[in-house]
C-alpha cells in the first residue's frame, strides 16, 4: 500500500500557501511548513488544519532541513525582497529550499512563479536594471534552477493579477483606494486585465501533485476572469455599498512618477498581461476557476468592512 504523500509548503502562512495547505489536508495528505512566529493567527490556523510546523525561516538551514524531512513534494512560492534588503535574497532563499528539498528526497515540485517570466522580451516596459526587472529576473533564475535540479517532475504556475490584491492587507499596494475610494493607476481605461484567485493556484498545484504525469514539465498561465478597471470597481462598489471609481494616470503623470516611483513600471506591465494569458485558455485544464464576481460575492462582508 502506497504511503501518504507529504508536501512541504513554503510561505504556508501566506495567501497562496494557506490555500494549498488547506486543500492538501482536505484530501488527507500530510503538510509540513516553517513559520517565523508559531503563535501568529495564520500559524495557529495551519496547526488547526493538522500541518506539521517547524519554527524558523528560509535563512535557517536547520529549520528547513527539519521541515523537509520525509517530504515527497514541494510547493515553492517565495516573496520578493525589496530595498533596503538585498534584491537577490529571494533567489538565494529559493535556491536553498530547492537544494535541501533535493537532498531530502523530494520528487515533485510545483513552483508558483509569475506571468510572462518565460517571455520577458515580449514585455514592452521590461528593464533589466529596474527594481521590477530585477525581481522578475530573480524568478526566471529560480525557474532555471528548478528545471536543472534533478527532480522527477516539476510544474511552473503563472498566475495573473491576484484578486486578493483588493483585500487587506494587500490592497495597501493600491495607494489611496481604500482611503479615497479612487483607484488611480497607470492602466488603460476599458482595457481588460486578467485576474486569478489565489485558491485557483492551489487547485492547480494539488492537481499537479495528484497527477504528475499530466502536469510534468508544464508552464501554465492561469486566469479565471478578464475585466476592465471600471468593471472591477463596479463590482467592488456593489459589495462595498459605496461608489468606488477608477482614474487613469495621464502620460505626463506616469512620466513624472517614473522618476521616484519604481513600482510605476509594474503598473505599466499590468497593461500587457493580456498578451500572456486568456481566461478561456485556462479552462482547457478542466479545473474550476473563480470569476471576479464570484470572488467578490464570497468576500462581500470583508469588502464592505474594508471600503465602507
Amino acid at each position: 500500500m502506497a504511503s501518504t504523500p507529504t508536501v512541504f509548503v513554503s510561505a504556508a502562512t501566506g495567501t497562496q500557501g494557506l490555500y494549498v495547505a488547506r486543500r492538501l489536508r482536505e484530501i488527507g495528505w500530510f503538510v509540513h511548513a516553517t513559520v517565523r512566529t508559531p503563535t501568529s493567527p495564520a500559524a495557529l490556523t495551519l496547526a488547526a488544519l493538522g500541518v506539521a510546523i517547524t519554527p524558523g525561516d528560509w535563512d535557517t538551514p536547520s529549520a528547513l532541513t527539519a521541515a523537509l524531512a520525509g517530504c515527497t513534494h514541494l510547493f515553492l512560492n517565495t516573496v520578493p525582497s525589496l530595498p533596503p534588503a538585498d534584491i537577490t535574497h529571494e533567489r538565494a532563499q529559493a535556491s536553498a529550499i530547492l537544494t535541501l528539498a533535493a537532498s531530502a528526497g523530494v520528487r515533485h515540485v510545483v513552483y508558483s512563479s509569475a506571468l510572462a517570466i518565460d517571455r520577458l522580451g515580449d514585455v514592452a516596459v521590461f528593464d533589466a536594471g529596474s527594481l521590477v526587472g530585477k525581481m522578475l529576473l530573480n524568478k526566471a533564475a529560480v525557474e532555471e534552477e528548478l528545471k536543472g535540479a534533478g527532480f522527477e517532475t516539476w510544474t511552473v504556475l503563472r498566475g495573473a493579477s491576484f484578486m486578493e490584491n483588493f483585500l487587506p492587507p494587500k490592497v495597501a499596494m493600491y495607494f489611496g483606494l481604500v482611503e479615497t475610494g479612487t483607484w488611480t493607476m497607470a492602466l488603460l481605461p476599458g482595457a481588460k486585465m486578467p485576474l486569478v484567485g489565489a485558491d485557483d493556484i492551489a487547485k492547480f498545484a494539488v492537481a499537479a501533485f495528484k497527477d504528475p504525469a499530466r502536469f510534468a514539465g508544464k508552464e501554465i498561465p492561469i486566469a479565471g476572469d478578464e475585466l476592465s478597471p471600471e468593471e472591477i470597481m463596479e463590482l467592488l462598489s456593489e459589495a462595498a455599498g459605496k461608489q468606488l471609481k477608477f482614474v487613469a494616470l495621464t502620460d505626463d503623470e506616469i512620466a513624472a512618477q517614473r522618476g521616484f516611483n519604481p513600482m510605476i513600471v509594474a503598473q505599466l506591465a499590468l497593461r500587457e498581461l493580456g498578451k500572456f494569458v486568456k481566461a478561456e485558455e485556462s479552462k482547457v485544464w478542466s479545473i474550476p476557476l473563480l470569476t471576479f464576481k464570484e470572488f467578490v460575492g464570497k468576500n462581500k462582508d470583508l469588502i464592505k468592512q474594508t471600503y465602507f
